[in-house]
């Protein structure tokens, strides 16, 4: 009997000594986590495909970010977007997180007075960029 105690004795030692290891070894990350996506992304991100549908949906409806008068002089309609989003700097394909474009929504600041775009949508974006922008 005293040996199955002692047994049990040791055996809840070297789990406690585990747990607290672990528990212990544990650090906060300070990085902006990649959101997850709800559904898996597909393997290439189109442009026309993905992007456009959600710059009409959350950047184009409201009148933000259209016509001559658009928020920040960028305009993300359809026939333009593309352009836009390069010639005022919003994409760096080398670090994706530096991206203006995804930094504004992975944040929320962007789209303004309404939600913030869901993880799949963001993560879209993201891989967009990493995949180089292409205006495919």
């Amino acid at each position: 009997m005293y040996l199955i105690t002692k047994h049990k004795k040791q055996v809840f030692a070297v789990l406690l000594l585990v747990a607290s290891a672990c528990f212990f070894s544990c650090k906060k990350s300070t990085a902006t986590a990649t959101p997850l996506p709800s559904q898996p992304l597909p393997d290439v991100v189109s442009f026309s495909n993905h992007i456009i549908p959600i710059f009409n949906t959350s950047c184009v409806s409201g009148g933000c970010h259209s016509g001559g008068s658009a928020a920040a002089g960028l305009n993300l309609s359809v026939n333009v977007a593309y352009t836009q989003l390069f010639t005022k700097h919003e994409i760096d394909t080398v670090n994706v997180n530096s991206s203006q474009l995804y930094t504004e929504v992975a944040s929320g600041a962007m789209p303004k007075g309404t939600s913030k775009l869901s993880d799949y949508n963001i993560s879209l974006i993201q891989k967009w960029i990493q995949q180089k922008a292409k205006n495919n």
